[in-house]
C-alpha cells in the first residue's frame, strides 16, 4: 500500500508561533508517491481556543504554484503537494492550540500527527499594535520581599529592562562556593513556552525547555520565555567575581524562578539581577545582557588600548585586526561599514590532534599526520598539541614547563620541525589546564619546587595547586617559556575544577579572581589573547573575563566534547551548541563548537556544515589516513599564499527559534550574515531528529533571512542542489502575505541539511541589456559567501558596466546574472580578468543564470603569484 512518506505543518507541532493576523492560514506539506492517489485523502486542522470544545477543519489541497523544493529527491517517483486550511478564531481569543489527523479514505483510521504534548500554539495578542511595555509586576508574581526592582534605559531599542537587586550575607564553608541562600524571584505570568541554558556538568552548559509552568533539573545561568501577549522576557543573573557573588536560578514545586545566591565576601552584598523584555527574543536577551556589561564595566574598569601589546606574530599585512570595508553593490545603495576580522588564528583551517592520538601524541606523529593532510591537498595554517604533551607524574600533576619526552629536543625543536616541514602553518598552540594539569601541580617536582603550593581536596584526592602569591608569576613564566618555544596559542583546559575544591587554604578571591586575572593577562601579553577558553562555561568566567571589548577576542568552547563514538551525541551536539549561542554570541568571545572528523558517516557532513555556519574555528581531529576528501574539499579553501582558511561568516550562528526543542518534529534553523548593510544573508537548515526515517518539509521565507535591506533586491541560493530565486524586499516584507513571504521549500531527511544564501543584486542598465547581478562567493564551499572580501559595480558613462570582486580564496566563484539562460554562447563574449590577466574560457562555465569562474584554474594556467596583495581580484566587463 503506498503511504505518505511524509508530512509536515506550517506553523509546526511543538511550537508556539505569534499570528500575522486575525485571518490564521495553516499549511501542510504532504510528500507522496507519483501514484498516490489525492482525491480520497482526507485531512483535517483540529483546533481550539480554550482546551475544551475542540474544532475540525478539513483542509483543501492547494492548486496553485507550489514554490520549488530546493532538496534532491529522495525517490525517483515523489511528488510534494500544499494543503492549506484558513479560519479566523473568536475575538475573545488569546491564543489557539493546534494539530492534525489524517486518513486516506473514509473506510480507514485516523491518524494523529505528532504525539501526546506535542500541539502547536499561536498566539493571538501578538497582532495587536505595541502598547506599553509590561510593568515588573506583571511579568511575575510571589516577589520575594527582599527584592527590589528599577527600570533602567536600555542600550537595545524596541526592549525594556529591570534591574532587580537584594541583599545577602557572608555565607564562607569550607568549600569555594560556601553556602547558598534562595530567594524567591517569582512565577512568571502567561508564560507559555520557555528555554533555560543550564548547568549540565560542572564545566559545560546546555539548554532545557518546557511550556507553561517553569520547572528545570539544574541550576540555570538564563532563563527566557515568551507570553501570551508575544513579548519574551529574558532573567539574567549576574555573577561578579569583584563581589564574589555567584548566582544561579532553579524552580520550585509551584513554578517559580528561584534564585541560588553564594557569597564568598566577608561581608553583606548586594546581588542583581537584570530582566529584558522585548517582542524580538534576541532583543530581550541582549537588552539583558548589555545592562548587566554596563554594571560590569563600571565595577572592573575597561582595559584601554594602550595595554594590548603589540601582536608579534603578525606583522606582514595579515596582520590580526585589519579593518576592511564591505560596502553594498552600489556606494549610493549603502554606506560603508566597518568590519573588523577577529584574531586571523580562527579564519585558518586547524588541525587538533585529541581524537586523533589522545594522550599518546608524540612529534613523529604529529608529522605524519601532517604529511598525510599535505599529501591530500590540505595546509592546515593552525595545530594543536592537545593533552599529552606535558610532563606529568601518575596522580595526573605537572611536574616541568618542558614537553615530554615523546618530543624529543623538547618544545622549540617540535614546533622548529613542524613549521620548517611545513612553513604554511602559521600557529602551532598547546593544551593546559588552568591550574596546569587536571590535578594540579607535584610538589615533588621542577615546579613544585619553583611555587609555592597550597594543599586541598577534589573527588576525595589530595591535590597541590600554585599558591595565590604566585599564580601571577607562575603564568608570567609559563607563558613566556611557550613564547619562547615558538607557540602562538594555548587552549586553556579544565577551567571549572577550581569549583571542585575544599580545604582551608581556598578562599573565594583567591580561586575566583587570581588564576582568571592571570590568564588574561598573559594570554594578552604572550599570546594575543589567542586562547581557546575550555570547560569554562559558568556566569563567573562569562562575566568576569569574556565581556570587555576592549582587547582581542579569544574562543570559548561552546559545549561539551565532540564525541566521535557514541551515535547518540552527534544531533545532540550541533543542537546543544545553536542553544547556547543565545546566550554566548553576545559574550567577547568567539564560540567554538569544537573539533570533529570527516570520516563519521552519516555524520560527517551535518558536523562539517555546522562548523563552517557557526562562525567560529573550523579545525579536524582526522585519524591520519582516515579522511572523507569530500568533506574536506568543502570546508576549507585555498589562499593565493598556499595555506587553507575556513571561510567563516562575519558573525556567531544564532538558532531561529530559541525555544526549538531538541525531538520536536521538525527543521531547526540557524542565521548568520556576512559583510555588513548590504552583506549576505544565510540561513541553515538541520534535520537532528533522533528517527532515522524522519523526513521534514518547510518553507524557506524572507522573514526568516536576517539583515535584508528594505527595498534590495536579492538572489537565495541552495548550497545543497544549487537551486535559485530572486525575490525584492518590501518595506514590510515580515508581515507580507504568506504567499508572497514563502520563496522555496526544503526538504531534509535524517542527518541531512542545507544552507541558503540571499545575495544581493544590483541592476545594470547598459546600451544593449538591463539585468541584475551579483556575486554568490565560492560554490564548492558550505559558507563560499565568506569568500567575498568585497564587490562594486561601476556603470561608466559609456554604458560599460564593470563588476569588481576582491576574494579571500580561491574556489569557483559563482556570480549572478539574470539574463544569463537567455543568451546563447553567453560565455564566449564576456570578458573577465583576474588580477589584470584575461581568464582563459577554459575557466568559465554556465549553468542556468549562474556564471561559474574557476579561479583555482585560471590562477595556475596564467602563472599567477600573490606578490604584495592576499587577495584575489577580478572584473567582469558587461555591455
Amino acid at each position: 500500500m503506498t503511504v505518505i512518506r511524509s508530512l509536515s505543518l506550517e506553523p509546526p507541532l511543538s511550537s508556539v508561533t505569534c499570528a500575522r493576523s486575525r485571518i490564521l492560514e495553516f499549511s501542510a506539506y504532504i510528500e507522496t508517491s507519483a501514484s498516490f492517489e489525492l482525491s480520497t485523502l482526507q485531512l483535517e486542522l483540529w483546533w481550539s481556543s480554550n482546551n475544551i470544545d475542540w474544532i475540525a477543519s478539513p483542509f483543501t489541497l492547494d492548486t496553485r504554484n507550489l514554490p520549488f523544493c530546493a532538496s534532491p529527491k529522495q525517490f525517483e517517483d515523489e511528488e510534494i503537494h500544499r494543503f492549506v486550511v484558513k479560519f479566523v478564531p473568536p475575538l475573545n481569543a488569546a491564543s489557539i492550540e493546534f494539530t492534525a489527523r489524517y486518513r486516506f479514505d473514509k473506510s480507514s483510521d485516523w491518524t494523529w500527527c505528532g504525539q501526546f504534548g506535542s500541539n502547536g500554539q499561536v498566539l493571538l495578542y501578538a497582532v495587536t499594535p505595541h502598547g506599553e511595555y509590561p510593568s515588573f509586576s506583571s511579568l511575575f508574581s510571589n516577589v520575594s520581599e527582599e527584592l527590589e526592582e528599577s527600570e533602567l534605559m536600555s542600550e537595545v531599542v524596541d526592549s525594556k529592562v529591570y534591574k532587580v537587586v537584594g541583599i545577602t550575607a557572608p555565607m564562607v564553608g569550607t568549600t569555594v562556593g560556601g553556602k547558598t541562600k534562595y530567594v524567591k524571584f517569582g512565577k512568571p505570568r502567561d508564560m507559555r513556552q520557555y528555554l533555560s541554558l543550564v548547568r549540565i556538568q560542572t564545566s559545560w552548559m546546555g539548554p532545557r525547555h518546557g511550556r507553561d509552568v517553569f520547572s528545570i533539573d539544574r541550576p540555570a545561568f538564563m532563563v527566557l520565555f515568551q507570553r501570551k501577549d508575544g513579548y519574551h522576557v529574558c532573567v539574567l543573573p549576574l555573577s561578579n567575581m569583584k563581589n564574589l557573588l555567584t548566582i544561579y536560578m532553579s524552580s520550585d514545586d509551584s513554578g517559580n524562578i528561584c534564585l541560588n545566591v553564594i557569597n564568598d565576601a566577608s561581608e553583606h552584598r548586594t546581588h542583581s539581577t537584570f530582566v529584558g523584555v522585548s517582542k524580538d527574543p534576541q532583543k530581550a536577551v541582549q537588552a539583558a545582557l548589555y545592562s548587566l556589561r554596563t554594571v560590569i564595566q563600571s565595577l572592573q574598569g575597561v582595559l584601554t588600548r594602550s595595554l594590548i601589546p603589540e601582536d608579534p606574530a603578525f606583522i606582514d599585512l595579515a596582520s590580526d585586526e585589519s579593518i576592511t570595508v564591505q560596502p553594498a553593490l552600489r556606494d549610493r545603495k549603502a554606506d560603508p561599514v566597518l568590519g573588523t576580522w577577529n584574531e586571523l588564528w580562527m579564519d585558518l583551517f586547524g588541525f587538533c590532534t585529541w581524537n586523533s592520538m589522545g594522550i599518546e601524541v608524540s612529534l613523529d606523529k604529529v608529522v605524519r599526520a601532517l604529511q598525510d593532510l599535505h599529501d591530500c591537498g590540505i595546509r592546515v595554517g593552525t595545530v594543536i598539541l592537545d593533552d599529552g604533551w606535558q610532563v606529568t607524574n601518575d596522580k595526573r600533576q605537572l611536574m616541568q614547563f618542558e614537553a615530554n619526552d615523546r618530543f624529543p629536543g623538547g618544545l622549540k625543536h617540535t614546533v622548529n620541525t613542524i613549521k620548517s616541514t611545513f612553513p604554511y602553518i602559521k600557529h602551532v598552540a598547546v593544551w593546559h589546564a588552568l591550574l596546569g594539569y587536571w590535578n594540579g601541580i607535584s610538589p615533588d617536582g621542577e615546579l613544585g619546587q619553583e611555587y609555592s603550593l597550597t594543599k586541598c581536596r577534589a573527588y576525595n584526592d589530595d591535590i597541590h595547586i600554585v599558591s595565590e602569591k604566585d599564580v601571577n608569576r607562575f603564568y608570567d613564566d609559563f607563558y613566556k617559556f611557550l613564547h619562547s618555544s615558538g607557540i602562538t596559542a594555548v587552549k586553556a583546559d579544565v577551567q571549572m575544577h577550581i569549583y571542585d575544591l575544599e580545604g582551608d587554604g581556598i578562599s573565594g578571591t583567591f580561586i575566583h579572581k587570581e588564576y582568571q586575572d592571570a590568564l588574561k593577562l598573559h594570554s594578552l601579553r604572550y599570546f594575543y589573547r589567542r586562547v581557546s577558553y575550555c570547560m569554562s562555561m559558568s556566569g563567573q568566567y562569562f562575566y568576569y573575563s569574556l565581556l570587555q571589548t576592549s582587547s582581542p577576542k579569544p574562543t570559548l568552547r561552546n559545549s561539551d566534547d565532540f564525541f566521535p563514538n557514541i551515535p547518540s551525541s552527534h544531533h545532540w551536539h550541533i543542537y546543544c551548541n545553536s542553544m547556547n549561542t543565545i546566550l554566548t554570541s553576545l559574550l567577547h568571545a568567539v564560540p567554538d563548537w569544537d573539533m570533529f572528523m570527516t570520516n563519521i558517516p552519516p555524520y560527517s557532513m551535518q558536523h562539517a556544515a555546522a562548523r563552517c555556519f557557526s562562525g567560529g574555528p573550523v579545525y579536524i581531529t582526522d585519524i591520519t589516513g582516515f579522511h572523507d576528501m569530500e568533506v574536506l574539499a568543502q570546508i576549507q579553501a585555498q589562499t593565493i599564499r598556499g595555506n587553507s582558511v575556513a571561510l567563516r561568516p562575519s558573525l556567531a550562528a544564532t538558532p531561529l527559534d530559541p525555544y526549538f526543542g531538541f525531538n520536536h518534529k521538525r527543521l531547526l534553523f540557524l542565521t548568520n550574515f556576512v559583510g555588513g548593510t548590504g552583506g549576505f544573508s544565510m540561513l541553515a537548515a538541520f534535520n537532528i531528529h533522533e528517527d532515522e526515517n524522519a523526513t521534514f518539509c518547510e518553507p524557506v521565507r524572507k522573514s526568516m533571512l536576517p539583515g535584508l535591506v528594505s527595498g534590495g533586491d536579492y538572489v537565495l541560493h541552495s548550497y545543497i542542489t544549487g537551486y535559485t530565486t530572486e525575490f525584492t524586499v518590501s518595506d514590510d516584507y515580515s508581515n507580507e502575505d504568506d504567499d508572497e513571504d514563502v520563496l522555496m521549500l526544503t526538504k531534509l531527511g535524517n542527518s541531512k541539511w542545507d544552507v541558503f544564501t540571499a545575495a544581493p543584486l544590483a541592476t545594470v542598465k547598459t546600451r544593449f541589456r538591463i539585468l541584475k547581478i551579483g556575486a554568490l562567493g565560492l560554490l564548492n564551499n558550505i559558507t563560499g559567501a565568506a569568500a567575498v572580501e568585497r564587490q562594486k559595480l561601476t556603470v561608466p558613462s559609456n554604458g560599460r558596466a564593470v563588476l569588481d570582486v576582491d576574494m579571500k580564496a580561491l574556489g569557483i566563484l559563482g556570480i549572478y546574472m539574470s539574463d544569463l539562460r537567455s543568451f546563447s554562447n553567453a560565455i564566449t563574449k564576456l570578458l573577465i580578468t583576474i588580477q589584470g590577466s584575461v581568464v582563459p574560457l577554459s575557466s568559465v562555465s554556465s549553468e542556468g543564470n549562474i556564471l561559474k569562474i574557476d579561479l583555482t584554474k585560471a590562477w595556475t594556467e596564467l602563472n599567477l603569484s600573490s606578490k604584495w596583495s592576499n587577495e584575489v581580484s577580478l572584473r567582469l566587463y558587461i555591455t
